[in-house]
C-alpha cells in the first residue's frame, strides 16, 4: 500500500486492518477452543462462538453499515453484550483473562472508565484464584492491557484514515474557493478599475478623451495579459500541452514526457516561454519529423529539454537565444542549445524548483497512538522480563531496549523503507537470545515479523514472516536442537503443541504491530494525498482563470482598442460615426466588467449569436468585409464555440492583412463545425500560438477537434465540437 488507491479503497483497507488486529487477537483463544471440542464438545464450541462473536461486535465501530444499523440507545446494550459473553468465556468456560482484550477495547473507545477500571480488578481477582502466581497475573494482565491498547490503536486510526479520506474534497473545495476569492480581489485591484475607466471616458461621448481612452485601453489590456501570464505560470502543463497539439498540426510526431512537480511558481512562466519559442522553432523551420519534451527534476531544479532531428542552423537564433539565456538567469537558471551526440538539436533550460511544501503535522489522534504504541512496547518490555532468568538480566534489558527503540524508529519515520541492515539487526535480537531469555521472548519474533511485513514488498514480507513464526515454533518447542523455552501461550514444556501455539503467538503480534504501522503511514499518505489534491485544485483554479481571462477580456479589451483608434480616425470625417463607436465602446466595457466577474465563477458560459454579432461589428469596425453563413448553433456546443470564435477573431485582427472573412457554422450529425477563414495570408504564416494550441487541447477534453493553416490562399480554422 505503497500509494493511496482511489475511491473508497483506503477505508476498506483501514477497517480490514481492524478486522484482522481483532481476529489475530482472538485466535490462540479461538484455536484452543477448537483443541477442546474432541473432548468437551459444548464447551468447546462455546468458546468458538465467542471468540467469533467478539471480533464480530468489536467491528461495529468501524463498519459504516453496523454502525447505521444500531440504534442511537443500542452502544450500552452492544457493550454490556461484549462484556456478558467475554466473562461467560473466561469464568465458566475457562478461557484466559487475555480475551477480555476485545470488550475493554470497546470501553476504551467508548470512553467509559470506571467500567474498564471494574473490569480490569475483576480480571485480576478471577486469574489470581485460579493461578495463585503473582508472576502470571501480571504476565496475563499485560497480555489483556497490550491486547485491548493495540484493538484501541488501530480502530482510533482506521476512523482517522476515514475521516481524513473523506475530508480530502472538502479540503479541495474550500482552496478552491479561497484562491477564488484571492484572483477576484486582484482581479478588482487591477482589470475592473481600467474597465470602469475605459466605460467613463466613453460615456463622456466627448472626442477629446479618445487619446485618454486608447491608452487607459492599452494598459487594461496590457495588464490582463500579464494577468493569465502570471496565472498561468504556476504549470507548464497547458504549455507542455499547446506544444504538443502545435507540433501535431505540424506533422510533427511529439513525444511529451513530464516528470516535475507543480506548481512552479513565477520561475514557470520562463519555462513556458522558452518551451513557446524553442518549439515554435522548430514549426517554423518545418524539416522535424520528432520532437521530445522533457521535464524533470535533479539536485533542487527543474529542467526542460526540448529535442528535434530537424536542420539545426537557425532553428534557434543567436538573438532568440540570448534572449532567452537571458530571462532564464533572471530566475537564477541557465540556458544551453546545442548538437546531441547522435546529431539531434537540443535545447535545455534548468531552474530552482519551488520549495517542497512544508511537511504536515500528525493529527492528535495520530500523536496520541503513537504515544500508545511506545507504551504498549514498554509494556512489552516489562513483560518479557518477568521470565528473563535473573543471571541474564543485565544482557535482556539492553537487547529489549534496542529492539523496541527499532521499533519507535519504524512507526515514526514512515517515509523511507527501514535499511536492511536495522532488521537484520533486529533478527539477531530477536532470534539469537530465544533459548535461554524465557517463553515471553517469543514476543520479540513476534514483533520482528510485523517489521519484515511493514518494510518488504508483500511477497518477500509475507514469505520471511511466515518463516519467522515458523523457526519461532520450533525453537520455542525444543524442536530445534538449542530449544528449551515451553510455548508463550501454552505455558512451559517443550514439544510440538506449545510450539504451534509459540508460533501463534509470533502470528498475533506480527498482524498487530503490522496493523498500526500500516495504518500510522495510511494515514500520513491520506493527509499528503489530500494536500496534492489542494493544490492540484488551486492550479486548476488558476488555469481556468487565466484561460477565461485570455479568452473573453482579452478579445473585448482588443475589440475596444480597435474601435477607439477607429474613433479618433472618422473623428474629423464623420462625426456621428465616430460617436457611434464610442457607443459601441461603453457597450464592450459594460460587457467586459461582467465577463470579469464571470472569471471568479466556476462555468461562465457565452452566447454565440451574441459573440458572432460582436465578431462582425469589430471586423466591420476594421474595415474587413465579412460573410455569414449557417444557422442557430445548439447552447452547449455554442458556449464552446463562442471562445473559438473570439481566438480566431483576435488573431485575424494581430496577425493578418485580410479584407474579407468569411464566418460559417454547420450542422453534421451529432456534431457542429465552425469555419473562420480570411484572406490574409501573409507571405510566411507563422506558426499557431498558444491561444490556439490552448484551445485544441480544451476541445480535445469534451471530444472535439481544432485545425488552423493555409488553404488555397486563405487561412481557415475549423473547429468541431459534439452537439450536447
Amino acid at each position: 500500500m505503497e500509494g493511496v488507491a482511489s475511491g473508497d479503497v483506503a477505508p476498506r483497507s483501514s477497517r480490514a486492518l481492524v478486522g484482522g488486529v481483532a481476529a489475530a487477537v482472538a485466535s490462540v483463544h479461538l484455536l484452543k477452543g477448537l483443541a477442546r471440542v474432541p473432548a468437551e464438545p459444548g464447551a468447546g464450541l462455546a468458546v468458538v462462538v465467542a471468540c467469533l462473536l467478539l471480533v464480530a461486535v468489536q467491528l461495529r465501530h468501524v463498519e459504516p453499515g453496523l454502525r447505521r444499523a444500531v440504534p442511537a440507545a443500542a452502544p450500552v446494550a452492544w457493550t454490556l453484550t461484549e462484556l456478558a459473553v467475554g466473562w461467560l468465556a473466561v469464568v465458566p468456560l475457562g478461557v484466559s483473562i487475555g480475551l477480555l482484550c476485545l470488550p475493554a477495547a470497546s470501553l476504551l473507545l467508548e470512553r467509559r472508565r470506571t467500567p474498564l477500571f471494574l473490569l480490569g480488578g475483576a480480571a485480576a481477582l478471577t486469574e489470581a484464584a485460579r493461578s495463585g502466581s503473582a508472576r502470571t497475573v501480571v504476565d496475563l494482565m499485560l497480555i489483556l492491557v497490550i491486547g485491548a491498547a493495540m484493538l484501541y490503536a488501530v480502530t482510533t486510526l482506521a476512523l482517522l484514515a476515514t475521516r481524513v479520506h473523506a475530508a480530502r474534497l472538502t479540503l479541495a473545495a474550500s482552496a478552491v474557493t479561497a484562491e477564488r476569492l484571492r484572483i477576484a480581489a486582484g482581479l478588482q485591484a487591477g482589470l475592473a478599475e481600467g474597465l470602469r475607466e475605459v466605460r467613463g471616458l466613453a460615456l463622456r461621448k466627448d472626442p477629446a478623451v479618445l487619446d485618454a481612452l486608447i491608452a487607459t485601453a492599452r494598459r487594461t489590456l496590457a495588464a490582463t495579459r500579464a494577468t493569465a501570464a502570471e496565472l498561468r505560470s504556476l504549470s507548464l502543463a497547458p504549455e507542455a500541452a499547446s506544444a504538443r497539439a502545435l507540433l501535431a498540426s505540424a506533422g510533427i510526431a511529439a513525444d511529451l514526457r513530464i516528470g516535475h512537480s507543480e506548481p512552479l511558481g513565477p520561475a514557470g512562466t520562463v519555462l513556458a516561454t522558452v518551451l513557446r519559442e524553442a518549439v515554435t522553432a522548430v514549426v517554423r523551420v518545418g524539416d522535424a519529423r520528432r520532437c521530445e519534451i522533457v521535464t524533470g527534476e535533479r539536485a533542487g531544479r527543474v529542467v526542460l529539454r526540448v529535442v528535434s532531428d530537424g536542420v539545426p542552423t537557425a532553428a534557434l537564433g543567436a538573438e532568440v537565444l540570448d534572449g532567452l539565456a537571458d530571462r532564464v538567469r533572471s530566475v537564477g537558471g541557465s540556458l544551453t542549445a546545442g548538437l546531441e551526440p547522435d546529431g539531434r538539436f537540443a535545447v535545455e533550460a534548468e531552474v530552482a524548483a519551488t520549495p517542497a511544501p512544508a511537511a504536515l503535522a500528525d493529527p492528535p489522534e495520530l500523536r496520541t497512538v503513537l504515544g500508545l504504541y511506545v507504551l504498549v512496547l514498554g509494556t512489552f518490555c516489562v513483560k518479557a522480563v518477568l521470565f528473563v532468568p535473573v543471571p541474564l538480566l543485565g544482557l535482556g534489558v539492553p537487547c529489549l531496549l534496542l529492539l523496541c527503540g527499532l521499533q519507535v524508529r519504524f512507526a515514526t519515520r514512515d517515509a523511507a523503507r527501514p535499511a536492511r541492515l536495522l532488521l537484520l539487526g533486529s533478527a539477531a535480537l530477536a532470534f539469537l537470545p530465544l533459548p535461554w531469555f524465557g517463553r515471553n521472548w517469543i514476543g520479540a519474533v513476534g514483533i520482528l515479523a510485523g517489521a519484515l511485513l511493514f518494510a518488504l514488498p508483500p511477497r518477500v514480507g509475507l514469505a520471511l514472516a511466515g518463516a519467522a513464526a515458523v523457526a519461532g515454533g520450533l525453537i520455542t518447542g525444543g524442536l530445534i536442537p538449542g530449544g528449551t523455552v515451553g510455548g508463550g501461550a501454552a505455558g512451559g514444556g517443550g514439544g510440538a503443541v506449545p510450539g504451534l501455539f509459540a508460533a501463534v503467538d509470533v502470528l498475533i503480534s506480527c498482524v498487530v504491530v503490522h496493523g498500526v504501522l500500516r495504518l500510522v503511514r495510511l494515514v500520513r499518505q491520506l493527509q499528503r494525498a489530500g494536500a496534492g489534491l489542494a493544490r492540484a485544485a488551486v492550479v486548476t483554479e488558476r488555469l481556468r482563470a487565466a484561460r477565461d481571462l485570455h479568452d473573453l477580456l482579452g478579445h473585448g479589451l482588443t475589440a475596444i482598442l480597435l474601435k477607439a483608434e477607429l474613433a479618433r480616425r472618422l473623428l474629423a470625417s464623420d462625426a456621428g460615426r465616430s460617436r457611434a463607436e464610442l457607443r459601441d465602446i461603453v457597450r464592450l466595457a459594460e460587457r467586459g466588467e461582467s465577463e470579469l466577474r464571470t472569471v471568479v465563477d466556476a462555468a461562465p458560459r457565452l452566447s454565440f449569436a451574441a459573440e458572432l454579432a460582436s465578431a462582425a461589428a469589430v471586423l466591420e469596425a476594421a474595415a474587413i468585409t465579412v460573410e455569414l453563413d449557417g444557422g442557430p448553433v445548439p447552447e452547449a456546443a455554442g458556449a464552446v464555440l463562442s471562445v473559438v470564435l473570439r481566438e480566431a477573431v483576435t488573431n485575424l485582427l494581430r496577425h493578418s492583412s485580410a479584407r474579407h472573412a468569411r464566418i460559417a457554422t454547420s450542422l453534421d450529425g451529432d456534431s457542429v463545425r465552425l469555419e473562420v477563414e480570411n484572406d490574409g495570408v501573409p507571405d510566411g504564416v507563422s506558426a499557431p500560438g498558444s491561444g490556439i494550441g490552448g484551445l485544441t487541447v480544451r476541445l480535445a477534453a469534451i471530444g472535439g477537434t481544432l485545425s488552423a493553416g493555409p488553404d488555397d490562399g486563405w487561412y481557415v480554422l475549423r473547429a468541431e465540437v459534439p452537439r450536447d
